[in-house]
């Protein structure tokens, strides 16, 4: 009886080693750029999912949220998307669909994000939680996810600059001068 428990055992950690992934890939930007992150699945197990919902957690303060679309593989099993942003910030994805498609490995979704231009340059984390997977009949599935670094290098946002140069304008009335035109003018 002993044997048989710990090979139940054993087979639930292997399984659970190999759970469904959610993953963020990492991507390199700079101070007051936008992106596109990709949110990818990879399904190492025989579970079939058919329903994916997360919150995208990210620094507000180095980040802002635009416009997050279904992925290739979303699309294929026939999924929508629903996205509504979180009183703190993050933004919660759900990828359903009225059918009982199932997920091959692939880009899920694609969310838009700016570097605000206030940013720090370095590495910053950005992961997703409430991760509530479901295969096609609407039982959960175990799931993990892999976070992923955005690297903000350093470098020259938004800037003012100095210039020369010289007009040419027409100019009438008395005084100073004022007119149309570019320049300066001085008239009698």
């Amino acid at each position: 009886m002993s044997r048989t428990l710990f090979f139940i055992a054993l087979l639930g950690i292997a399984r659970s080693a190999m759970a469904v992934t959610l993953i963020v890939d990492d991507v390199s930007t700079a101070p007051s750029n936008a992106f596109q992150l990709p949110l990818s699945i990879d399904v190492t197990t025989d579970d079939e999912v058919a329903a994916i919902q997360f919150d995208l957690l990210f620094d507000t303060a180095i980040f802002e949220a635009g416009a997050i679309a279904s992925g290739p593989a979303s699309e294929s099993a026939e999924k929508s998307i629903s996205v509504t942003t979180q009183p703190d910030g993050s933004v919660r994805v759900l990828l359903i669909g009225f059918n009982q498609n199932v997920y091959a490995d692939g880009v899920v979704a694609l969310a838009d994000l700016s570097v605000l231009s206030e940013a720090v340059a370095g590495e910053h984390l950005i992961t997703l939680a409430n991760v509530l997977l479901s295969d096609p009949f609407g039982f959960p599935l175990e799931g993990q996810v892999m976070p992923g670094t955005i690297t903000v290098a350093e470098g020259e946002g938004e800037g003012e600059g100095e210039g020369e140069g010289e007009g040419e304008g027409e100019g009438e009335g008395e005084g100073e001068g004022e007119g149309e035109g570019e320049g300066e003018g001085e008239g009698e």
